[in-house]
């Protein structure tokens, strides 16, 4: 196993929001004239360990009013089921934070326990979005009651597959991180061994021994049906860095009738040998 000294791991919860997309009830159609709103595709935003939580706040976003610029970094790829985690930083310090999308009503607005010039978010992504390639953010920063222009954040949306039970990771360098997750039974779904009897399978795969594909995601899933009732175990492998220095990563636990679970934490320096964090995580169905 490898030097645990060079990772850090952070948890904090998310609280799922279900919320429906605009269908009908018989053959998934489309309802005319009605477009989804914010919260059927990003269905939570917090802060990085979860303390401090967004409230949905239905309308148009404000306008800017003076208020300090902001710059957003982090990850553009998402996929249903995951979480986006999202650095949002300003030469000012601020205290809240307004996050809307182009196209769609509603916004989010989180109001911080004391001012700060960076604040690191996670965006829960709902086990109902759609995939999109180009789904603007727009996020603004405000000090008191003065709100900064928005920063865009253009993010694609794959879609995955949810069921019984989803385990996903995100990570936001060009390097190659694997996800396992073993099942009561005690068989074990990774790279090497996608499907498992129990149901269980990897079904997306991100930066295979460095062939990167810009996805820096994984996901594991039991459909609908046909996850066993017992205990899962889920751990991370930083298999290789492919040259960067430093990843940070975002697990997110998505059992049937459970809130979810996320986890973030960073790899640095070298990958080493092994499945660096084996236990990161234990849950019961």
């Amino acid at each position: 196993m490898a030097n645990n000294d060079r990772i850090r791991v952070r948890a904090g919860g998310l609280v799922l929001v279900l919320a429906s997309l605009a269908v009908t009830a018989c053959g998934g159609e489309l309802k005319e004239n009605i477009l989804p709103t914010l919260e059927d595709v990003i269905n939570s935003v917090t802060t990085l360990n979860g303390s401090t939580r967004g409230s949905l706040v239905a309308g148009d976003r404000p306008a800017a009013s003076g208020g300090p610029a902001s710059s957003i970094s982090g990850v553009n790829t998402a996929i249903n089921g995951g979480s986006l985690p999202i650095t949002v930083t300003s030469s000012t310090a601020f205290d809240r934070v307004v996050i809307s999308a182009e196209g769609l009503d509603n916004y989010y607005t989180l109001d911080l326990p004391s001012a700060a010039t960076s604040v690191d978010l996670i965006l829960g992504v709902s086990t109902e979005a759609m995939p999109t390639s180009g789904l603007n953010l727009r996020y603004g920063v405000a000090v008191s009651s003065q709100l900064g222009a928005f920063a865009t954040q253009s993010v694609r949306i794959l879609r995955v597959a949810t069921g019984d039970v989803q385990v996903s990771v995100s990570w936001d360098t060009p390097s190659d991180v694997d996800l396992h997750v073993t099942d009561p039974n005690g068989d074990e779904v990774y790279f090497a061994n996608t499907t498992v009897a129990s149901g269980g399978t990897l079904d997306l795969d991100s930066n295979p021994a460095c062939s990167i594909d810009g996805v820096n995601n994984e996901n594991i899933v039991w459909p609908t049906g046909s996850a066993p009732n017992g205990t899962y175990t889920v751990g991370l492998d930083y298999w290789s860095d492919c040259g960067v220095p430093e990843t940070n990563w975002v697990v997110t636990i998505q059992s049937k009738g459970q809130a979810p679970q996320v986890f973030s934490g960073t790899f640095t320096g070298a990958s080493g040998g092994g499945v660096d964090i084996p236990d990161l995580a234990t849950f019961t169905r």
